[in-house]
């Protein structure tokens, strides 16, 4: 080959191979992965974003990375409910089975569950509180986070028998208020007062749980309308990992363990 030809030679090649990674990138869906809970194990680090809804979109981001670009947002949930009424292309993380109409009754598309929840309701171990129904809240100092729904309470709540106060600090503050007893009891998920407890120990000695907890749920993806094929995908994916030693090491980080999807 003449010698003047190599490096527009080199040149090609170097332009073909850019073209192909760019056409890969172009050829690559951006799928909108929006949260709500920016408390643990979801959110752990505000600044880093890192958390476990971090690495289930990384985890996705590398099964699906031929086809989708997995792009996790943090929103409040009336933002989200804003998006995926007016028909956003996105899908909202760690859903539980219960809200949104519940899964497949309403008018957005879910996935296989990630991993069973349930709703603690919590105390102090010097002032019990035990749970036997919504009756048993008439009076107390209850406390919960904002934008969080509980359908087995929301007559009673609507009536004014039960009141509710909103937190929009987070569930450090919620727990503070508890233990400064500004609060008789609170609410928040299992999957969040467990890893809080096992990064503060002495939790353990001050917190009672109702043995009877609010409710039961699974988590979810829950897509928009109309996403029937990137769903299916996603939900293709979630319906494998839990024989993958990857996401096993994941979920055992936050204490979570795997449901089965079969």
């Amino acid at each position: 080959m003449n010698n003047n030809l190599k490096p527009v030679r080199l040149i090609i090649i170097a332009i073909w191979a850019l073209l192909i990674s760019c056409g890969n990138t172009i050829a690559a869906e951006k799928i909108e992965a929006l949260s709500f809970y920016e408390s643990p194990p979801y959110l752990t680090d505000p600044v880093s974003n890192a958390g476990l809804a971090a690495d289930f979109a990384a985890y996705l981001n590398m099964a699906l990375s031929e086809k989708y670009q997995i792009h996790l947002q943090f929103l409040p949930r009336t933002q989200v409910d804003k998006m995926m009424r007016r028909g956003d292309k996105a899908c909202v993380l760690f859903i539980p089975s219960f809200i949104y109409n519940g899964v497949d009754n309403g008018p957005y598309l879910w996935t296989a569950p990630l991993f069973k929840d349930r709703q603690e309701l919590i105390s102090r171990k010097n002032h019990p509180f035990e749970f036997n129904g919504p009756a048993s809240l008439f009076g107390v100092h209850f406390g919960a986070m904002l934008g969080h729904t509980f359908p087995q309470l929301t007559k009673d709540i609507a009536a004014g028998k039960i009141k509710v106060e909103r937190n929009s600090s987070g569930l450090q503050s919620l727990i503070n208020m508890l233990l400064a007893s500004h609060l008789d009891v609170v609410t928040m998920p299992e999957s969040s007062i467990r890893l809080m407890m096992v990064e503060d120990p002495s939790l353990s000695d001050k917190l009672w749980f109702s043995k009877q907890s609010l409710s039961e749920y699974t988590r979810h993806v829950m897509f928009q309308q109309g996403m029937e094929v990137e769903r299916n995908d996603v939900d293709l994916v979630m319906r494998k990992m839990n024989s993958d030693p990857v996401w096993l090491a994941i979920l055992k980080k936050y204490g979570l363990q795997p449901i089965s999807n079969h």
